[in-house]
């Protein structure tokens, strides 16, 4: 999948997330006959590509079919780019039905989602374990586009609104999307990420089981 220069603005995301998709996926190696992306683990899904490495993690997501808020998963490798800005802008929740959602904002989180730290604790959290040893090459640059209650000190605590992950660095983080209306469990959804070093948007297809 390609990737070099950006949308800028919603709409305009929006807009070329539907010619993407209208344009179809080419076949990924490992691809699953569903047309999901390839599995790194039970609950993970990722899309490798030739500039960044994009990941999901589900497995948050199987207990909040009855939230306000469906929380995914991400982490996100820079191979080849010499800098990749992100923010919350950047991310697109896309449900089978094309229906698109942007980041929940962190007051909507702290005023309508009672899990944000739960989330987050080791024995829900996948990705934690797998994307460090993965990625034990690489250097981790802190990320949190989303909240938690608990007062943290260290550099992954604070509440950023920007990242810029140089080449050779990855992030992991929570995000959230306003609960689909397909539901969360047993749907299959698409996350697009948009940067204005990406001429294209990079996606992953998954399903929460």
């Amino acid at each position: 999948m390609s990737n070099s220069s950006t949308v800028k603005g919603l709409c305009l995301v929006t807009a070329m997330f539907l010619l993407v998709s209208c344009a179809g996926r080419r076949e990924l190696r490992g691809q699953q006959t569903t047309g999901l992306d390839r599995k790194l683990s039970t609950y993970a899904y990722i899309e490798d590509g030739d500039l960044i490495d994009l990941i999901v993690g589900t497995r948050p997501a199987r207990y909040r079919d009855d939230s306000a808020f469906m929380p995914v998963e991400i982490a996100i490798a820079n191979r080849r780019l010499k800098q990749l800005t992100l923010s919350r802008e950047s991310f697109v929740l896309v449900d089978n039905d094309g229906n698109h959602y942007p980041c929940a904002s962190p007051q909507e989180l702290l005023e309508g989602y009672q899990f944000l730290d739960w989330d987050r604790e080791p024995s829900v959290s996948e990705l934690y374990a797998l994307i460090d040893t993965k990625y034990a090459a690489f250097t981790r640059y802190p990320s949190k586009f989303s909240p938690t209650r608990q007062i943290q000190t260290s550099r992954y605590g604070i509440v950023l609104d920007r990242v810029a992950l140089p080449k050779f660095g990855y992030l992991m983080d929570m995000l959230y999307f306003p609960k689909p209306a397909s539901g969360i469990k047993g749907s299959q959804f698409e996350l697009f990420v948009s940067a204005p070093e990406l001429q294209d948007p990079v996606f992953v297809r998954f399903e929460v089981k």
